[in-house]
């Protein structure tokens, strides 16, 4: 009997270019290359969209995509040692650490390790993705009969619900 795959969803962002990847653009796409580094390899790769920065106007635009991935390594069964060895390559890419509303040159979140609930030692699915349309608009491009694993609702539900406007577009 085949072993089941499982599949983790992973929200990148970004709104600072950097002195070693250049645009916000760049930045996204080399995150994902080194995500194997972690026991990911990533099998869909949304559009990316340009999302106004929340929830301080005054910042950069952000760039924002999501990730479906498969594991391939035993590192990443785990999901804390999988978030820790994201973080580190978010460390690698120039990211510091502060205030999470605000600029940055690469965030990576785990919004989706494979259909679980966790709450102890991480947050998953993500908290807040069921709210965000710049994870709902391309989580459902790539993966549109996705149920939300806590509230068993499809993406279309969710955007309906959202009270998020925030101006988006894909490029």
């Amino acid at each position: 009997m085949k072993n089941k795959r499982k599949y983790v969803y992973l929200g990148l962002g970004s709104n600072l270019r950097s002195l070693s990847y250049g645009t916000s653009v760049n930045i996204i796409t080399a995150s994902t290359y080194r995500l194997r580094y972690v026991g990911l390899r990533v099998i869909k790769l949304s559009k990316i969209w340009i999302t106004s920065p929340v929830p301080y106007q005054q910042n950069p635009l952000f760039y924002n995509a999501v990730a479906k991935c498969v594991i391939i390594n035993r590192q990443a069964f785990d999901p804390i040692k999988l978030l820790q060895g994201i973080k580190y390559i978010e460390n690698i890419m120039g990211r510091r650490k502060n205030n999470k509303s605000i600029s940055r040159i690469i965030d990576i979140d785990i919004l989706d390790y494979d259909g679980k609930i966790f709450n102890i030692g991480i947050l998953l699915p993500h908290p807040r993705l069921h709210e965000r349309k710049f994870v709902l608009e391309p989580l459902q491009s790539i993966e549109k009969n996705w149920k939300h694993p806590k509230y068993k609702i499809g993406i279309r539900e969710m955007k309906a619900k959202s009270k998020d406007n925030n101006f988006m577009y894909k490029i």
